[in-house]
């Protein structure tokens, strides 16, 4: 297997278990951790396309992302926790941004040659050092915060998976 065809399967497979782990919640129950000791469901969701959006912003040929700044404000790397005021979106709406994410991230690997794969970003980032990298290592960090909703999913006593 080739090195953009292991990347193209490894966001395909962790958006399978994000949209499996992430099913079946109400959006107020996705604006509630329930005592859980993990940020709600909205919170990683709006997480991940911020981070993803992030690895879109360093190899996109603009440095544009597409993802808006008043979620990356609230869900970003190093934005304060969220807490009982905040105004998390629907999931409707974070969901159309994670498709949004996936798609460009698909994209940008499907338009890059092997060797542009080893492409460093637009400006320098402490996460991200080359196209194939960061899009591998975003695709864990998606399937990492999987694991939270492990807990949010026994706090909502939803059906375990699996």
């Amino acid at each position: 297997m080739q090195t953009k065809e292991a990347i193209l399967g490894t966001l395909k497979e962790a958006r399978g278990w994000l949209d499996a782990w992430s099913g079946g919640f109400t959006d107020k129950e996705a604006r509630s951790s329930r005592g859980a000791p993990v940020n709600p469901l909205a919170w990683h969701l709006g997480h991940i396309a911020s981070t993803q959006d992030d690895v879109i912003r360093c190899f996109s040929r603009t440095g544009r992302g597409v993802v808006p700044e008043s979620l990356r404000k609230l869900c970003g790397n190093g934005c304060p926790a969220p807490t009982a005021r905040t105004r998390l979106p629907s999931q409707r709406v974070l969901r159309g941004h994670l498709k949004r994410t996936l798609a460009t991230l698909t994209k940008l690997v499907q338009a890059a040659s092997e060797k542009d794969l080893d492409r460093p970003p637009r400006t320098e980032n402490p996460y991200f050092h080359s196209l194939g990298q960061a899009t591998y290592a975003i695709a864990l960090h998606e399937t990492y915060h999987v694991g939270a909703l492990a807990a949010l999913r026994k706090a909502w006593k939803k059906p375990p998976l699996g």
